[in-house]
């Protein structure tokens, strides 16, 4: 974890090096991550040709395989001759014309940052429910790139809907894999939870910016090394020897790494899109993370979970903006849990570790 101590961007040369694993993915969009844009029915597994799942009420609920040589076609939600089923990568066909060296995201997985050199490449994978931005450099939350290779509908049948993952209220009418947004008529909202536009909204409560956004954590400088950071080792403290990782006491993303209790500690932060989890020793997937700091931080967000997931904040330049944000149940009753995932309001606790936290005092906030 000591090679994260970088201040900007996602470093890509050092993910498959450091010690700090990141919780992954292992597609654009998982099974269980297009579930939770799509209502009900049959999708197709994006790590084997042969394989299907099953959503319902935004959950991977079942998940199986074609008999014998059949695979899953995607456009009609069914086992078929393998003729008639299109399952092929063509990041190596990418690579072979790339003539200098160059990082690629993998067109057929988003999540997957790929280096391409001498006609070969290698490939790392961003945090859960991330994508890789070839233009940042850096994983960002799916719904802050649209991966044009990757769209929410490439594993849905052909003529259903799904939620834009990139605009709550709206839908895509999925066709080859792909689709375009588009707004329910009638001041009307796609809720992917009855897959029809309705009255009632799940989306957060739209905030106007205000004229000069606050600037916090999520975007400071390094802090200096500490002196008393390092004074024992926060997962044992009769461990006198061994190299341990604290957190920084100002915000979700920042640690100090020590080499052994009592020495000064060093500063680092974590990748874009993740917050530093002290117990596991890891940078995480932010709502895998009860941080009690501004939550803002280090995330490509606009809205983010408060501790307990009952409301949300409004972020701006990675910071929480004070006195904005919402909460869901105020929204729509119907609706009380804010999923940090969906970026919308849902019916049913997500469960995060986010969600079990304790929600803050409102003093403060």
């Amino acid at each position: 974890m000591k090679d994260f101590k970088m201040t900007s961007g996602l470093c890509l040369a050092l993910l498959g090096l450091v010690a700090l694993q990141m919780q992954c993915a292992s597609a654009g969009y998982s099974m269980a991550e297009t579930c939770l844009y799509y209502g009900e029915g049959y999708i197709a597994d994006p790590d084997q040709c042969n394989g299907w799942g099953y959503c319902k009420g935004g959950e991977l609920i079942a998940q199986g395989t074609c008999p014998g040589t059949y695979l899953y076609n995607q456009k009609t939600a069914q086992c078929d001759f393998p003729e008639n089923v299109k399952c092929a990568s063509k990041l190596e066909s990418t690579c072979s014309v790339v003539t200098s060296p160059i990082y690629l995201a993998d067109p057929d997985d988003c999540t997957k940052a790929c280096y391409c050199n001498n006609g070969t490449y290698s490939c790392t994978t961003c945090p859960q429910y991330q994508v890789f931005d070839p233009t940042k450099r850096a994983c960002v939350y799916s719904n802050q790139y649209n991966c044009p290779a990757n769209s929410i509908c490439r594993l849905v049948p052909d003529g259903k809907w799904v939620a834009d993952p990139l605009k709550c209220g709206n839908y895509l009418a999925c066709l080859d894999g792909s689709g375009t947004s588009k707004e329910c008529p009638d001041n009307l909202f796609f809720n992917q939870f009855k897959n029809m536009c309705a009255i009632e909204s799940i989306c957060p409560t739209e905030t106007e910016p205000p004229s000069t956004a606050s600037v916090g954590p999520g975007v400071e400088k390094p802090l200096p090394d500490s002196k008393t950071a390092c004074a024992e080792n926060p997962n044992d403290k009769t461990d006198t020897t061994s190299k341990f990782y604290v957190e920084d006491g100002k915000s979700c993303m920042g640690y100090y790494y020590c080499e052994k209790a009592g020495e000064t500690g060093i500063w680092g932060k974590c990748p874009l899109g993740t917050h530093f989890n002290q117990a596991d020793q890891n940078c995480v997937t932010p709502y895998t993370v009860d941080c009690k700091y501004d939550r803002c931080g280090n995330i490509n967000q606009t809205y983010v979970s408060v501790l307990g997931c009952a409301d949300y904040y409004y972020c701006i330049n990675q910071t929480k903006q004070v006195g904005m944000g919402g909460n869901c149940a105020n929204n729509n009753p119907n609706y009380p849990y804010f999923s940090e995932a969906q970026g919308a309001c849902v019916d049913v606790d997500p469960k995060f570790a986010i969600c079990s936290a304790p929600a803050p005092s409102p003093v403060g906030n």
